[in-house]
């Protein structure tokens, strides 16, 4: 009789589950909605069940019953909202599916926050100073605001993920910040209740691998998963650096109290705070294999999904971890703008050139070829690096970044690399405001990167005329091409030249010699001077050249140099268009009202977060296209401004 698990996910975490089912004698089959019916992870797991239309792979019942129809002894449901629903695991239990994963009962308690809290108090666990769920009145929100004292987090009570989390520092600004926090979390299906909870500033967030098997728990190492953008993870480690034997005894301690109240049985993650000052406060349970679990199966040896399989076939949990060996870090790559708020970026994956190496797993949840939906969470992959030490682990992390390449969609590569160079980062001794503090890359390109474009553009077909690559842009002694961003304020001019099948190129800083090799997978390496580097590199019908590297991503168009009158014109871009498909929630812009650089425009909900539409400069508002609960899609022009003229 074939044995078979039904996996109710997709993308990397349903393929790396699918892995661990067939080395344990398993037939894996994924549940997915129509979209995904043809995507990366069906493709790779091979054997798929369609629940349903776009949006039914979230519905318990109707996932329930696709595993029926697939046969399936087990369901997996990876991590997200779907595996923490207690809905899921009712259903498997009536149909007779064993649950990989918490019971019922757990996953209630354990989806509650202020449940949650309640138990970790219970079982002598500190957590910070909280207020009682939140009512309607804005009067009773400001008094417990005061009693906790400023500044506090607005937080749902049920969902994850850094949902609908708000911080506040000024009385003045708690109202907003509760009525957004609750618009968010309805409309990521956590429902409207919410609480305060008192802001430890400089604090750490640290949290302990657990499982359990209803009655005793293990504590399986620990994370530091403090660099974070929206209250989400971007960059986890293990074990947590710079942190003393005791207060990490005290974290496992803590973490196995928790676990052990709430009855687990399978694995789940305690989150922490840990302030400056040694605090250690409880924030919350996720009880299910989490998107970093890779860093801690790197270090303990373990994998993690064979000790859910184990723990639900009725095996013993083991007595105790072993002590991590050596240290790993994991970095996710998202399809996001840094530049714009970290906004999803969807789109086609025309590039995507993911690195091999000793002591590098890359968990991917695309190939090139494959679009990004808007309607999914944009990670595309994650590089974890491991290595005898954390010098040796962050070395070899930053390495794999530098050698990904991405073209199609905008990512935040970059940004992963000025994180992972940041000082606070390089020692570990960063907090949860540390990611804030470094800013995306910026500004045009540099000298390697616009010596890429050139190569893109002098690499066409052989003609009779080498000019014929480049346009009539000629000068004595050589040609001269300007490179213009598409969608930024920016001029590169290089001026070029070929003798004896040699192209040189000078930028303004000097002449050199320029080479170029294309890749089968997108990615070039180019050789400017003394400069080599690799970049993403993909053609546009319209003429574009899409460019990334590890410094940037940058669209550009070649042409002739711009004045710079005609540069100042396209500089301000006065219509605000939708950057993804979702609902308008507000729009405070009036017809006529002057603006301010900055002051919100329009309000929209779109990936279950609020967006905020905000002016780019001074001006007035000319029209308005858009109204509360309307639909819109990606593009639509949403609200037109007339922008002050500029010097």
């Amino acid at each position: 009789m074939t044995r078979r698990v039904a996996i109710a996910n997709r993308g990397e975490i349903a393929v790396r589950i699918a892995a661990t089912c067939r080395l344990r004698g398993y037939e894996p089959v994924l549940l997915c909605g129509e979209p995904d019916a043809d995507g990366f992870a069906a493709r790779a797991i091979g054997r798929v069940e369609v629940v349903g239309p776009a949006g039914s792979e979230m519905d318990p019942d109707a996932v329930v019953a696709a595993a029926r129809r697939a046969g399936a002894i087990f369901l997996h449901p990876g991590y997200g909202f779907l595996s923490e629903r207690p809905a899921l695991a009712r259903a498997c239990a009536a149909a007779g599916i064993r649950f990989l994963g918490p019971s019922p009962e757990t996953l209630e308690r354990c989806g509650d926050k202020v449940e949650t809290r309640r138990a970790a108090v219970e079982a002598g666990v500190p957590v910070l100073s909280a207020s009682e769920p939140l009512g309607d009145a804005p009067e009773e929100w400001c008094t417990a605001a005061k009693a906790i004292g400023y500044p506090v987090l607005v937080k749902a009570a049920l969902g994850g993920g850094g949902t609908s989390l708000r911080r506040v520092d000024d009385p003045k600004e708690l109202t907003e910040a509760v009525a957004s926090a609750r618009r968010e979390a309805e409309a990521a299906g956590a429902g409207p209740v919410l609480y305060l909870e008192r802001f430890l500033d400089s604090a750490r967030h640290i949290e302990v691998q657990v499982a359990g098997d209803g009655t005793r728990a293990i504590a399986i190492g620990d994370r530091e998963c403090s660099l974070q953008r929206r209250h989400q993870k971007v960059i986890e480690e293990a074990p947590a650096p710079n942190l003393s034997d005791e207060a990490r005894r005290r974290l496992h301690t803590y973490a196995i109290a928790v676990a052990e109240a709430v009855g687990l049985v399978s694995l789940a993650t305690i989150e922490f705070l840990y302030g400056a000052d040694g605090t250690i406060a409880f924030l919350e349970v996720n009880p299910r294999l989490q998107v970093e679990h890779p860093v801690t199966e790197a270090v303990i040896g373990w994998d993690l999904v064979a000790l859910q399989l184990d723990l639900t076939e009725g095996r013993p949990l083991p007595e105790c971890a072993p002590a991590p060996h050596g240290h790993a870090i994991e970095a996710r790559l998202y399809a996001e703008d840094p530049a714009r708020h970290f906004l999803p970026s969807p789109g086609r994956l025309t590039v995507l050139a993911l690195p091999t190496a000793p002591r590098l797993r890359v968990d991917a949840a695309y190939a090139a070829g494959d679009v990004v939906p808007d309607r999914y969470d944009p990670l595309i992959a994650k590089l974890i690096a491991w290595g005898a030490n954390r010098d040796e682990a962050l070395t070899r992390l930053r390495d794999a970044l530098t050698r990904t390449g991405v073209a199609g969609v905008a990512t935040n590569r970059p940004w992963l690399i000025a994180l992972l160079d940041a000082p606070e980062v390089r020692a570990g001794a960063y907090t949860t405001t540390t990611a804030a503090t470094v800013p995306p890359p910026a500004g045009p390109p540099p000298r390697l990167a616009a010596a890429a474009l050139l190569a893109t553009a002098l690499d066409r077909p052989p003609s009779s005329d080498p000019w014929e690559r480049i346009g009539p842009f000629r000068l004595a002694g050589g040609a001269e091409i300007a490179f213009h961003g598409v969608d930024a304020d920016w001029e590169r001019v290089i001026v070029v030249e070929r003798e004896g099948g040699i192209w040189t190129a000078d930028d303004g800083e000097g002449q050199a010699p320029l080479r170029w090799w294309r890749g089968s997978d997108g990615l070039w390496t180019v050789a400017y001077g003394d400069e080599v580097g690799t970049a993403a590199i993909a053609r546009r019908d319209d003429g574009t050249i899409e460019m990334a590297t590890a410094e940037g991503r940058w669209l550009a168009r070649p042409g002739r140099r711009a004045p710079e009158a005609s540069r100042a014109a396209a500089r301000a871009d006065d219509t605000i268009r939708a950057p993804l498909p979702g609902k308008i929630l507000r729009v405070p812009a009036e017809s006529d009202a002057p603006v301010a650089e900055g002051e919100p425009l329009v309000i929209m909900s779109a990936m279950k977060i609020e967006v905020v539409l905000r002016a780019p400069a001074p001006g007035r508002v000319r029209s308005i296209h858009c109204y509360p609960d309307q639909q819109v899609d990606a593009g639509d022009i949403l609200v037109e401004l007339a922008l002050d003229p500029t010097d």
